[in-house]
């Protein structure tokens, strides 16, 4: 399974530059934010799991929470095609 660093690396990789700096410093930008959102929902989905096991979401659990393999594997295909769309959008 490709990982998401590799989607990312291979999406630059294949773009070519910008005349203007300010279009790739842009672009890292969008890519850094979108990032954040996949951490952003993944502490969701571990809220979410904590409180429907009835256990406090509180910021230490939040912490301390491991997802299963599978969780991984449906995280990971999650931010895959997130990426992919993005990357897709921004032609």
């Amino acid at each position: 399974m490709e990982k998401l660093e590799d989607i990312i690396k291979r999406q630059h990789r294949d773009r070519a530059p910008h005349d203007d700096p300010l279009t790739d410093r842009l672009m890292a930008e969008i890519v850094r934010l979108a990032e954040e959102v996949c951490v952003l929902r993944d502490r969701l989905e571990t809220c979410q799991h904590l409180a429907a096991s009835g256990n406090a979401a509180d910021v230490a659990a939040i912490d301390a929470f491991e997802p299963s393999a599978e969780q991984i594997q449906q995280r990971l295909a999650r931010h895959r095609e997130y990426f992919e769309e993005l990357f897709e959008r921004l032609g």
